[in-house]
């Protein structure tokens, strides 16, 4: 069975969001920017120690505030792909970024809705030690 393992959601203000995330739920923070070792930037990456929340920043307004994608552990990519292409050959289906540390791949459901595909899963990272 897939699992669901790290959605995003898109933000003018990372820092706010991610502060109400760790202050009312306990989320840990797990890195800034992108992924870790790219460069900080704004986006902030929390965990429940299973489950990552990708806040990403979106002053730029690349897209509507608010959910961007989801992220979906599979256990066989190809198959998994085989499956989504009977239910939309037109819809695009691509690699995500080298070094994307969360996913593979990246399609959309019927109705567009983003979603991350990843075999090997949600890395090992753990939060950052607040100092």
């Amino acid at each position: 069975m897939a699992e669901i393992r790290h959605l995003a959601i898109r933000t003018e203000d990372p820092e706010r969001l991610a502060r109400f995330y760790m202050e009312v739920f306990g989320l840990k923070e797990l890195h800034r920017g992108s992924h870790p070792g790219h460069p900080a930037g704004k986006s902030v990456h929390l965990t429940d120690g299973y489950f990552e929340l990708a806040i990403l920043d979106n002053s730029t307004q690349q897209s509507p505030n608010g959910l961007y994608h989801f992220g979906i552990k599979i256990e066989d990519m190809e198959e998994t792909l085989k499956r989504i292409k009977r239910f939309q050959a037109d819809k695009p289906i691509r690699q995500r970024p080298q070094g994307t540390p969360f996913a593979e791949m990246r399609v959309s459901d019927v109705e567009g809705n983003l979603i991350d595909l990843s075999v090997h899963g949600f890395l090992d990272y753990q939060p950052l030690e607040k100092e």
